[in-house]
């Protein structure tokens, strides 16, 4: 399938998942994530209507987005979607409009140290360990009103809710229990920190789970770009 049929059966997925259970699906915001996508194929889905993408590595945030500005003008919202170095966030701030995997208090201040420079606000999402894999990152639940305390003290901050990402499973159906999770850790929080809005999780294999027990956004590459290397 190209890549226009690809994200037609994405979009057609998203809104029998919404239906489901009653929502809107104008209200889940898809993310086309680009990770070892050449820019070319980036900007052949923004022709297509795209126009939100997520980067896992900075480095190559950083030179994808340099050649796709000086490409098109078309507007496009980055997200930046994978766990993030103290060192490289001078490559990701001022151009990411949304980062989800904010787990570190060193990395918060870094980005509230260079947001403040740039006159900017950055709009985050703290990402939450529902797994417990040492292997990916996030703030586990007991920790989390701390962080979130910690954060509310930098000024050009702006937390905007919470990511996940559960393991991988061959059966989608049990990914469903870390979903389920945020979605209550937001609950618990939402009361004392309003702007607990929004719920990043599910990726191609599992986001019609996701979408039901109450995604935003969703992080789809493979389902639209295919396989990559």
């Amino acid at each position: 399938m190209d890549l226009e049929s690809n994200l037609n059966s994405v979009i057609k997925r998203i809104e029998r998942a919404a239906a489901k259970v009653g929502r809107d699906a104008s209200e889940i915001k898809l993310v086309a994530v680009t990770k070892r996508v050449e820019p070319e194929r980036v900007i052949e889905a923004l022709e297509h209507g795209i126009n939100t993408f997520g980067e896992n590595y900075a480095q190559e945030f950083r030179d994808k987005y340099k050649v796709i500005d000086q490409t098109t003008d078309k507007e496009i919202n980055w997200h930046f979607i994978g766990q993030i170095q103290k060192n490289k966030v001078k490559y990701i701030v001022g151009k990411a409009s949304l980062i989800h995997s904010l787990d570190s208090l060193s990395v918060a201040q870094e980005i509230n140290k260079r947001a403040e420079s740039l006159g900017i606000k950055v709009s985050v999402l703290i990402e939450v360990d529902t797994g417990g894999e040492e292997s990916k990152g996030g703030v586990i639940s007991s920790n989390l009103e701390d962080f979130l305390n910690e954060l509310s003290k930098l000024p050009a901050i702006d937390v905007q809710g919470l990511m996940t990402m559960p393991p991988y499973f061959d059966d989608k159906e049990l990914a469903r229990p870390y979903f389920l999770r945020l979605r209550e850790i937001r609950d618990t929080f939402i009361t004392t920190f309003p702007g607990l809005k929004e719920l990043s999780m599910g990726m191609s294999g599992d986001f019609e789970i996701a979408i039901e027990e109450g995604a935003t956004i969703i992080r789809v590459g493979t389902a639209i770009f295919g396989e990559r290397d």
